[in-house]
């Protein structure tokens, strides 16, 4: 009995097999790929980091020495196959610097804006709007300085945002509004930070008095 106890169990397990044997080699087959691509994507990612690390490696040195067209090449190459890596975005910040020294505010401009808008770290984004609203008031454009000052740059950077609405505010002779910008910026800034006595210098100049302390 016990010998044709086994013998029926085996049968029955073949016959299981032959019915649900190409479904469980199926299903094995699957989680092996899913595995192997997760790996190989793991890997690809790497690889793109790797390699955008090196295309703005030589973007700098490009920059550094003053070849212009190499360094366009390979800031493209960031932009166009690197776009959700930071080094697209650095590198267009690096570019606006360099031509912001050549006196070439719109271009400087322009370059920040080319940067990558989708898929970066939000407060990288926000910072080269800050800085396209700096270069828009050093080249007297007051206006559009503070149409850039939207919520996103506020948020990312209270502080300097609020400085900056101060400078542009006042440059268009709006001295209320000033003072109001720059109290904001000293309630934004730890009372150790060095930024906070340029500040408290520009509220006082706006007719201010800079009373203001961090929050608790």
């Amino acid at each position: 009995m016990d010998h044709t106890d086994e013998y029926e169990q085996g049968e029955r397990v073949r016959a299981w097999l032959r019915e649900n044997g190409s479904s469980l080699v199926g299903g094995v087959a699957l989680g092996l790929a899913c595995l192997l691509g997760w790996n190989w994507w793991q890997d690809r990612g790497e690889q793109a980091k790797y390699l955008a690390a090196t295309e703005f490696h030589a973007f700098s040195k490009a920059l550094e020495a003053g070849e212009e067209n190499k360094a366009k090449a390979h800031l493209s190459v960031l932009q166009t196959e690197f776009p959700t890596l930071p080094y697209a975005t650095l590198a267009a910040l690096r570019q606006a610097d360099a031509l912001q020294k050549q006196g070439k505010f719109d271009e400087a401009v322009a370059a920040l804006d080319a940067a990558p808008a989708d898929g970066i770290d939000p407060t990288l984004r926000a910072l080269c709007q800050l800085r396209a609203a700096r270069l828009l008031l050093e080249s007297g454009k007051a206006d559009a300085a503070l149409a850039r000052l939207d919520a996103a740059v506020e948020d990312a950077y209270p502080a300097l945002a609020a400085e900056l609405r101060g400078d542009a505010e006042l440059a268009r002779g709006n001295r209320d509004a000033a003072r109001d910008a720059y109290n904001r910026a000293l309630v934004a800034l730890d009372v150790a930070a060095q930024l906070r006595g340029i500040v408290e210098l520009k509220l006082t100049e706006a007719g201010g008095a800079p009373t203001a302390g961090p929050e608790a």
